[in-house]
């Protein structure tokens, strides 16, 4: 495989904390490669260096190609875009040299893709999270990127959003961009994912997201809002079945999360033991 980019002897350090130690990495052309890990270990600061936005108090990054388009999706997107989404969409294709009739084109097929044609004249600013995050998402991935980075972009998003990001993910590799990404908890994005490190201590260590197994709890429930669960990090997938919201999560949350539907005076249809989302969705 052709080598895109590389970290030489990476370490970050702030005032009273080490980051990271000494990372040293190569990413390939046409993968997906995902660095996880829990929360504060410097998952976004390793992005963040990769994208270019931060340096790195020692060590390199090495980009193959010194032309590369980099697409970058922060946890976070900013939500003071005092534009719609099609006004900020259009203005960052012009500043891109994307031409109009196929900025045009990209732009309405992907606010289609992500059901946000009908908030077209609200601003950015005024949406949900989970709608903002779309927003940026498009963003990075309209410039058709050699390097796409997402820092937890499941995040927020609806069930549909996040199969449309995979499907998209899939078709963005086979087209040649690479994708590097974190996720907190393992999920649907282990189907999807080539390679996986995991960083802890400020050290990265290959994994293999596939084979991190743990019991799933698929839970059926009715009379609870999809816009209130997105909310809660410990779903690890969500999805619409008639009057049904079927709920995926860690063995260990999932007597949290029922105590929170029943506050919320949902109903429990049933609640299944599972080995694993591995195979859940495939295609």
């Amino acid at each position: 495989m052709d080598e895109l980019v590389q970290l030489e002897d990476i370490s970050k350090g702030y005032t009273n904390k080490n980051v990271l130690h000494h990372i040293s990495l190569e990413i390939n052309k046409n993968q997906i490669v995902a660095i996880l890990g829990g929360n504060g270990v410097g998952k976004s600061t390793l992005l963040r260096i990769i994208a270019g936005i931060q340096r790195p108090s020692s060590g390199k990054v090495n980009y193959y190609n010194k032309a590369i388009n980099i697409g970058y999706v922060p946890e976070r997107f900013p939500n003071l875009i005092r534009f719609t989404p099609g006004e900020y969409l259009n203005y960052i294709g012009k500043i891109s040299g994307i031409p109009e009739s196929l900025r045009n084109r990209t732009i309405s097929d992907f606010l289609h893709r992500f059901q946000l044609e009908e908030l077209n004249n609200q601003w950015v600013m005024n949406l949900s999270k989970g709608s903002i995050q779309k927003v940026g998402i498009i963003q990075a991935i309209m410039q058709k990127p050699g390097l796409l980075i997402l820092d937890e972009p499941i995040s927020g998003l609806d069930s549909h959003a996040q199969q449309e990001l995979i499907g998209i993910m899939k078709e963005l590799k086979e087209e040649g961009t690479t994708v590097l990404l974190t996720y907190h908890e393992s999920n649907i994005l282990e189907n999807v994912v080539d390679t996986a490190y995991n960083l802890n201590n400020g050290h990265l260590s290959k994994t293999n997201a596939a084979l991190q197994k743990e019991s799933i709890k698929l839970l059926s429930v009715e009379n609870i809002a999809d816009s209130y669960v997105i909310q809660w990090n410990e779903v690890l997938y969500m999805e619409k079945r008639g009057n049904s919201l079927l709920l995926f999560v860690h063995l260990r949350n999932s007597d949290k999360i029922l105590y929170r539907i029943l506050q919320l005076q949902g109903s429990i249809r049933s609640v299944e033991t599972i080995d694993t989302l591995k195979g859940k969705f495939q295609e």
